[in-house]
């Protein structure tokens, strides 16, 4: 009898968990497709949201993995433009599998949205394709930002071998290890993401850095809806050929110094091919700076969104 009850209460215990893991999946499904639209374009569906409702836009293309829901800054002086790339969330990838490709793409969605002037801003594996348009739509280009950005070929399946588990693990494992992590306290946390005991206190000192990893914490999850974009970037990293000599917009290159997934290389191959192009070398900032050294960052963005934008409200 002792033995029966304690199965059913382990196994009460095992479908009120998998009851809640897929409450919690279509919760954060429902909510994320709540709070962007489609634009229907001539190359498909285009998934994408706007924050703000003042100011010139900027641009935001998102990293690897991401989707609309990875936003790095704060600001009210501009419009945020965020999308998500072909393969991610609710764009598909048939809209544009190629950095140039995309970058079309991205052309296509300002078009239907009737914008005509944007900062691009390429954040990591978002650098490839929005450098390609600001080198193929300079018409539409007011500044290029390349945010800690990738530049150049390089095999990223090779270099971070554990990201092929990531990318064909199951959405319920992935979520089990974020959720646990979710219990942790921010110091706790600090220690397992940050390498530089000196990010870990500008972190965990300041709430505006720890509010800001908190909302982004769930942005490469669901996996699910995010593989294809993933797998199709690591094809492409690998053999990029970005037209630099094209680009003539302001450019400006925020990269940290301490960064080992896009090492700094990146930032300096752009300036040395993109005439005029400055880079702004955040000290001991590596991939993470974002949350590190948020208000250092957010100054420079809105400093060079602001100056090539004139201070015009563009749409």
């Amino acid at each position: 009898m002792a033995m029966d009850i304690f199965l059913i209460i382990v196994v009460s215990l095992i479908a009120l968990f998998v009851s809640y893991y897929r409450f919690f999946k279509f919760s954060l499904v429902n909510d994320l497709n709540g709070h962007s639209k489609i634009a229907e374009t001539k190359l498909g569906p285009i998934e994408y949201k706007i924050i703000g409702d003042k100011g010139p836009i900027l641009m935001s293309i998102h990293g690897s993995p991401g989707g609309h829901d990875q936003n790095i800054i704060s600001s009210d002086a501009f419009r945020i433009l965020i999308l998500s790339r072909p393969g991610y969330l609710r764009t598909p990838l048939g809209v544009g599998k190629t950095p140039a490709e995309q970058a079309t793409a991205y052309s296509e969605l300002l078009d239907v949205l009737g914008i005509q002037k944007v900062v691009v801003m390429g954040i990591s594996g978002g650098g490839p394709s929005s450098m390609e348009f600001a080198a193929k739509f300079p018409e539409k280009t007011l500044g290029l930002i390349a945010f800690e950005a990738v530049s150049y070929s390089e095999d990223y399946a090779n270099k971070f071998p554990d990201d092929e588990s990531m990318m064909n693990g199951s959405d319920f494992s992935m979520w089990a290890g974020l959720y646990s992590m979710s219990f942790l306290g921010t110091k706790k946390k600090a220690a397992m993401m940050l390498p530089n005991p000196k990010n870990r206190i500008r972190l965990t000192s300041n709430p505006k850095n720890v509010a800001k990893l908190k909302s982004m914490e769930w942005s490469i999850w669901p996996m699910s809806l995010r593989r294809e974009g993933v797998v199709n970037d690591y094809q492409q990293f690998a053999n990029l050929s970005i037209p630099f000599e094209k680009i003539n917009a302001p450019t400006l290159a925020i990269h940290g110094n301490e960064d080992i997934n896009v090492d700094l290389a990146h930032a300096r191959e752009l300036i040395q091919k993109v005439q005029g192009s400055e880079l702004r070398i955040i000290d001991e900032g590596d991939h993470m700076m974002m949350f590190t050294h948020a208000e250092e960052i957010d100054s420079l963005i809105k400093e060079f969104v602001l100056r090539v934008s004139n201070d015009q409200t563009l749409t």
